[in-house]
């Protein structure tokens, strides 16, 4: 998948619009449109902010051989797509909130368990 591909992918991920992405990348919609279709790249400014902001990472992100599937990989464990999502969001939310959604996982998986 090319530079532009994976661009939108994390948009997506993240549930944004080009607008509030862009704005968070610091770069016009324009620009991020550009980048998205093909028709442009980042600077490293934008690569950096992108770093910054969605916590991706720099290899899988610039290596056109990484698809998006060898990106869905924690601690060497296949991540599902819906997974993968829920850490994008995850890593969205400040730390209180990271941790009042680690108790309710806690607490489903629990409850799952019991099930079983």
């Amino acid at each position: 998948m090319k530079l532009g591909g994976k661009i939108k992918y994390i948009r997506k991920s993240n549930q944004m619009y080009q607008k509030e992405f862009a704005y968070s990348i610091a770069v016009s919609q324009g620009t991020l449109s550009d980048i998205e279709r093909g028709n442009g790249y980042p600077s490293c400014e934008t690569i950096i902010a992108l770093k910054m902001a969605f916590k991706c990472d720099l290899n899988w992100l610039i290596d056109e051989e990484s698809d998006v599937e060898s990106n869905n990989k924690l601690f060497g464990v296949n991540v599902s797509v819906q997974e993968n999502a829920l850490i994008q969001l995850l890593r969205t939310l400040p730390d209180i909130e990271k941790d009042e959604f680690l108790q309710i996982a806690k607490i489903k998986a629990e409850k799952n368990s019991n099930l079983a």
